[in-house]
């Protein structure tokens, strides 16, 4: 499962204080890592191998954009997340869309929280 998340306004922000794309790396590696907590919380566990797979991965990264696919990386992944058609009775145990949707508050927090640590460090530290 994949999410767009237009930074263009957050890269003036922080191109108008003076921060380029490698801090933006750095704010956006916290928030990242809010998600993957969620996931691996509410991923059911049979053998862990989903759980263990949720990572982030930087696709791309320039001073206009991050592009971060955070997820687990089985096969069987969005049958645990969509349920298996075919199977009426297999159980939808969603636990990629609620690391996102629903969690906007923490994400922003851990992305404010880095972005005045990156500020502070860069101009005060």
């Amino acid at each position: 499962m994949s999410m767009k998340v237009d930074a263009r306004d957050v890269m003036r922000v922080l191109q108008a204080a003076g921060l380029d794309a490698n801090d933006l790396l750095d704010i956006e590696k916290p928030a990242a890592l809010e998600v993957v907590n969620v996931q691996r919380r509410l991923v059911p566990v049979d053998t862990a191998e989903t759980k263990n797979s949720v990572q982030p991965h930087i696709q791309e990264s320039s001073a206009e954009r991050v592009i971060d696919h955070i997820g687990p990386e089985t096969n069987y992944a969005p049958n645990i997340e969509f349920g298996v058609t075919s199977k009426p009775n297999y159980p939808i145990q969603p636990f990629v869309r609620p690391s996102a949707f629903g969690n906007e508050g923490n994400i922003n927090r851990s992305a404010s929280a880095a972005f005045k640590a990156k500020v502070t460090e860069k101009f005060h530290g």
